[in-house]
């Protein structure tokens, strides 16, 4: 059964959760999408090699779609739902992935037809390789909820959550590849510092951190159970441990999420 879903705007999530659906749902899926500036969308059609439609406005991906998901700026939302209202019905499940917009500021706008759901996601969905959060109102059908997740299954990790947890997880998973690729960056210039040509460091660090991150997600461990068997008594490891732990870099860590997630309780 194919399902029909719409994107509206093509910015840089619009786009990446539009690669995403196509990657791991392109046999049951038909996407359509729509942005102001013609040309985002255009693009995405022209590389997605026809399996994308471009719509000529809002209103008319709407009628065609029956997940629209809404990737636009968030004080622009309120206001463009209240003038999509006509085409809302209840036969339509909304999708928002605008940050700092709950489900009771974006049902006011909407009305009270279709059904309503929030995410979290991050960039790494345009390879299925990404964290998406989710939540939804408390009369949501458990059908709804079931397609949707289902839909979104392989974007990465897909996990129910309130929203009162939304800033955390955009402080963790969406401004976190951030403060990883600074560690990267550090581990790269510190292998050029020792002797290795740029492009040997970064392919090296990059692989690495595929590595271990796919090491920790197959044997369900935590990073202290891996970082102890890396470790052996008086070795280059520990030397290295040694200093990031004077550095304060963990605390660092802790500091950068908890000021990561304030200011996303201020947006």
């Amino acid at each position: 059964m194919t399902t029909t879903v719409g994107i509206i705007g093509a910015g840089n999530m619009g786009l990446a959760l539009a690669r995403g659906l196509l990657l791991t749902k392109e046999a049951e899926l038909r996407l359509t999408v729509y942005d102001k500036v013609a040309e985002r969308s255009e693009s995405l059609a022209r590389a997605a090699d026809g399996q994308v439609d471009v719509a000529s406005s809002a209103p008319e991906l709407i009628r065609g779609a029956e997940v629209i998901i809404l990737s636009v700026k968030p004080q622009d939302l309120e206001a463009m739902l209240a003038e999509l209202h006509p085409e809302l019905g209840h036969e339509k499940t909304l999708v928002s992935v605008a940050a700092g917009l709950q489900l009771e500021r974006l049902r006011a706008a909407a009305g009270p037809e279709p059904v309503l759901f929030r995410l979290m996601p991050n960039l790494a969905v345009a390879s299925g390789l990404g964290v998406v959060a989710v939540a939804y109102e408390d009369a949501t059908p458990s059908e709804a909820v079931g397609g949707l997740l289902t839909l979104l299954e392989g974007l990465g990790a897909v996990s129910v959550l309130p929203e009162s947890q939304f800033d955390a997880v955009t402080a963790v998973a969406a401004s976190g590849p951030a403060m990883l690729a600074l560690v990267l960056e550090g581990l790269e210039d510190g292998g050029v510092g020792v002797g290795l040509p740029r492009s040997v460091a970064r392919l090296f660090v990059q692989q690495m951190a595929l590595g271990t991150a796919r090491t920790l997600l197959d044997n369900s461990e935590g990073p202290a159970a891996l970082k102890d068997r890396v470790t052996s008594p008086a070795g280059t490891t520990i030397a290295g441990l040694a200093v990031l732990e004077d550095r304060g870099v963990r605390g660092a860590m802790l500091q950068a999420v908890r000021a990561a997630e304030r200011r996303a309780a201020e947006l």
